[in-house]
């Protein structure tokens, strides 16, 4: 922990907006914001419509920047974080724009990713809303409403265990429907009949209850919203189904020109609450709730918090990880049956890691990844018994398990698809990981592989392993009062390739159950 006062400085380029914010980590740890502005650029509305950013907005971004960099070179020793969204994140011509930027204003643009989004955005609402945890004891829908699209999360018992994105953002509705609102007499039902289709997806795969407790709704545009329901803009306020249903006929009945004088906003504003409200309206109708929460929060205090931690200023922040733990478990439980395996996989993979820890030299963040594999490495199976190793590739690059960058969304697909196969030849069929990384894979899969070959028959035979260094070979004591016969047997595949990856040979024993926690 940092014993003096630490600038951060925060820049998000969003879809609708850049923003800068800087803050302060304080002694105590605490993080407080010195200051924020934004400015309102549509890169959205290129990206989403004509599949690029034009030069005009590229400048003006560029330029937006540079004045982020002359207010942020005013304080002294700050660190900056950088990210973009998906306006950037789907505009084909991106690489290019990320190229300008580094060489025009020396800032490194990281593109997120939908998983690392919905990390930050939880970041940024554990920072602003302390009691959001308490909150999530009972069963909570979390709306992202962003500019390029929809997030719906949902919590229960403090636990992550749904998510789906729908590309029902603000921005790409209004510029989708624009067309057709000049063809048809009724546009808001039109509209209606448009997000409601997408919001059935959400419908379709969220767990079946309808007990919701509570509605917490987070998104950049929702200072209007805060303006037009006369609710503070400081802290997280409450807007109640009758103060929005009053507003929502107001919306409805009302030209983007009328909205205009009648709120005494700009002419961008209007035209964003629209589509915003009709989400909004969705998803009142589905909870039944008669209020819903609003955090003073957005990515970018997400992306403040991210680099706080990372440089050590405060202390990291257990929760993201679980969030992917517990996302990861939800899956496993729709797509395969037999969870015991799974948790007894997880398990032993865990205690391998540990027990082996100086002789493979793997990380802390290595070792989670490793978690996430085991606990998915058979969920293709749910689809097919043959290709299950490509099915769950599929499936878990494709998946939001929040936190993960797409490396390692990658690593852990690549652990799941290859933990049955000969690691000898793995190296070749892997292009996508460097060369450091394909050591490391290697080295993980074969710890995911000796753990599920020591539950080969799904029985949960071994209650703990322990491992004693000899100077020619480590022995692999397995804790257990069943037959290991099969066990043994299956697991002499991976611990060849153990032998040859470092150097060292596995020898089996079993001790009854017991007789390792009195040896410790």
């Amino acid at each position: 922990m940092s014993e003096q006062v630490s600038f951060l400085a925060a820049i998000e380029v969003g879809s609708h907006e850049a923003i800068l914010k800087i803050a302060q980590v304080l002694t105590n740890g605490n993080i407080s914001e010195v200051e924020s502005m934004s400015r309102t650029i549509n890169l959205g509305s290129n990206s989403y419509r004509l599949g690029y950013i034009t030069k005009d907005n590229v400048d003006l971004l560029i330029d937006t920047l540079k004045d982020f960099r002359r207010i942020i070179s005013m304080y002294p020793e700050i660190e900056v974080i950088a990210a973009c969204t998906s306006a950037i994140r789907e505009a084909d011509n991106r690489l290019f724009i990320l190229d300008q930027i580094r060489r025009q204003t020396g800032f490194k643009i990281e593109i997120y990713s939908n998983r690392m989004e919905i990390d930050g955005m939880l970041k940024a609402i554990r920072l602003k809303m302390p009691e959001f945890d308490q909150l999530t004891k009972d069963l909570t829908l979390l709306l992202d409403i962003g500019a390029g699209s929809t997030q719906l999360t949902l919590f229960d018992d403090q636990e992550f265990t749904f998510t789906q994105n729908i590309l029902l953002g603000s921005l790409r509705v209004r510029d989708r429907l624009a067309i057709l609102e000049q063809h048809t007499a009724d546009f808001i039902n039109l509209m209606q009949e448009y997000i409601s289709g997408d919001i059935d997806y959400y419908r379709s795969f969220v767990p079946k209850r309808t007990n919701y407790q509570h509605f917490v709704l987070v998104g950049n545009d929702l200072d209007t919203w805060r303006y037009l329901a006369n609710l503070p803009f400081v802290g997280t306020a409450k807007l109640t189904v009758e103060k929005f249903n009053e507003l929502f006929n107001i919306i409805i009945q009302s030209s983007s020109l009328e909205l205009i004088h009648k709120f005494d906003i700009n002419e961008e504003q209007a035209s964003l609450l629209l589509p915003v409200a009709m989400v909004i309206k969705e998803l009142f109708e589905f909870t039944g709730l008669e209020y819903l929460v609003m955090p003073e929060a957005i990515l970018s205090d997400g992306l403040i918090v991210k680099l706080a931690q990372d440089l050590n200023l405060i202390e990291q922040d257990s929760r993201s990880i679980q969030d992917t733990i517990s996302f990861a478990k939800q899956i496993v439980k729709r797509f395969h049956p037999d969870f015991k395996h799974i948790e007894q996989v997880e398990r032993l993979s865990l205690q391998l890691f540990d027990q082996l820890q100086k002789l493979h030299g793997l990380s802390k963040r290595q070792r989670f990844l490793l978690q996430i594999a085991a606990n998915l490495h058979n969920i293709g199976k749910f689809f097919s018994v043959k290709q299950d190793d490509e099915m769950a590739y599929q499936m878990i690059k494709s998946s939001d398990l929040v936190g993960l960058t797409d490396q390692e969304i990658e690593m852990i697909a690549l652990l799941v698809k290859h933990h049955n196969d000969d690691f000898f030849t793995l190296a070749a069929v892997n292009p996508q990981l460097s060369p450091e990384d394909q050591v490391d894979f290697v080295k993980m899969v074969v710890l995911l592989s000796m753990a599920n070959t020591l539950d080969t028959g799904h029985l949960s035979k071994i209650k703990n392993i322990r491992t004693d260094r000899h100077k020619r070979h480590i022995k692999v004591k397995l804790e257990s009062n069943k037959d290991l016969t099969l066990e043994s047997w299956s697991f002499q595949k991976p611990a060849q390739a153990f032998q040859e990856i470092f150097g060292t040979e596995l020898r089996l024993s079993v001790v009854p159950v017991g007789e390792l926690e009195l040896n410790k």
